[in-house]
């Protein structure tokens, strides 16, 4: 077993798959080929600054660093993911990202900074108040790109803050793809759209609706302030 191998096996288990060289080591989810970071560069292709919250490993990170010209911050909220993170990053000789540690259900996105852009993936449907960081958000960037599951209409039996939607129980800290919180709020579509103009994003594209994924209907979209 090469030294490469070795470390991997060390920080195990892993959620993300990386090629480093010819060799893929870690989990079983690849982000070589995901189709988000070309939506999110088609829809904002003129940025610089980017904030990557719930970046996991780094594995969509990485993805974005590979754009010319661009600084990134991965925001994640459990520490051994981004020690898995950094590893990674060392051995991809990555420059231009950066990963600190938030509980965005609690910590605040200003100290950050401003940014071009924030990449939102994986990460709304996991809060239990994803209103709160829209509105952070709003003070970080004009440009915001998201990808989510959301509550079907049939299943969203609950209102809160005004918002529709449906209590889905998470995993807690020690789930790794769960959220921080016990449970969390599934918005549906419509509040979800509703939620961004509230907080200032009139301009909202659907890139692309899946109501048929296995894991629950998702959406990827963009969304700005003029």
């Amino acid at each position: 077993m090469d030294k490469i191998t070795k470390e991997f096996k060390k920080r195990e288990p892993w959620i993300t798959q990386f090629t480093i060289g010819d060799t893929k080591h870690g989990g079983k989810i690849s982000f070589e080929n995901d189709s988000r970071i070309k939506q999110f560069f088609d829809c904002f292709p003129d940025v610089h600054s980017i904030l990557d919250l719930g970046s996991l490993e780094g594995g969509q990170t990485f993805q974005l660093a590979k754009h010319p010209d661009v600084h990134i911050i991965g925001v994640e909220g459990r520490q051994n993911n981004i020690e898995k993170a950094k590893f990674v990053q060392q051995l991809l000789g990555l420059k231009n990202v950066e990963f600190i540690k938030a509980d965005l259900e609690i910590d605040k996105l200003f100290p950050l900074g401003k940014f071009d852009a924030v990449f939102c993936s994986g990460l709304l449907y996991h809060l239990s108040e994803p209103w709160k960081l829209i509105q952070e958000i709003k003070e970080t960037s004009k440009k915001l790109f998201i990808w989510t599951h959301y509550s079907t209409e049939n299943k969203a039996n609950k209102i809160v803050k005004g918002f529709c939607g449906s209590w889905y129980e998470e995993g807690g800290p020690n789930e790794p793809l769960s959220g921080l919180s016990p449970k969390s709020f599934w918005v549906t579509l419509p509040s979800l759209k509703d939620m961004l103009r509230q907080y200032g994003f009139t301009n909202i594209k659907i890139i692309e609706e899946n109501p048929n994924h296995p894991n629950g209907a998702c959406v990827t979209l963009a969304a700005w302030i003029d």
